[in-house]
């Protein structure tokens, strides 16, 4: 019995040092990758956003949520403004039907900063977008949109987004900022 489990524990040594050496190559061969974004030659804020209603006195018909990021890079001269943005999304209804998920691709080809609702340095974005949810996809441009997020690198929650906190309401915005270097 000894024998037999000496015999068990060499081969299951021999099988962890053989993945060890195969994870140590496998990393020796492969390059780096390298971040979203694109380097740090330019300027860029990183976004990442969640928002849930379950609350139907105060969203109504409109219950479920959204969750995404987004990206706003800028030129390190400043001239040139372009971004990204990727968002999930479920929708809930009261009484049943209708509801479903779905995905939001933004394609941002421009944008500014000014005064708008996320304070005086709100993101306003041109661009395109592209929802799918329940097998059709719809595209539309959009132009000088304000984007309800501040320019402003910190933590943002549901009192801060909307001014108020209720039970079954929450909002969730991370600003990061990383300059050109």
């Amino acid at each position: 019995m000894t024998l037999q489990l000496t015999a068990a524990l060499r081969r299951s040594f021999l099988m962890v040092a053989a993945l060890a050496a195969a994870a140590v190559l496998a990393v020796g061969f492969t390059s780096p990758a390298s971040a979203y974004g694109g380097g740090a030659n330019h300027d860029m804020w990183q976004v990442g956003m969640s928002f849930n209603c379950n609350n139907p006195s105060l969203c109504g018909t409109d219950l479920g949520g959204f969750w995404g990021w987004v990206e706003f890079d800028r030129s390190a001269d400043g001239t040139q403004t372009w971004g990204d943005a990727q968002a999930a999304f479920c929708f809930h209804t009261v009484g049943g039907g209708g509801a479903g998920g779905g995905h939001t691709s933004i394609e941002i080809e421009s944008w500014t900063i000014a005064p708008g609702s996320a304070g005086p340095q709100t993101f306003f974005a041109s661009g395109e977008e592209t929802d799918t949810s329940h097998g059709i996809k719809n595209t539309f441009d959009f132009s000088n949109q304000d984007t309800g997020i501040s320019a402003v690198p910190g933590h943002y929650s549901t009192s801060d987004v909307f001014g108020f906190s209720a039970p079954g309401v929450a909002a969730q915005i991370q600003v990061s900022f990383r300059p050109a270097k």
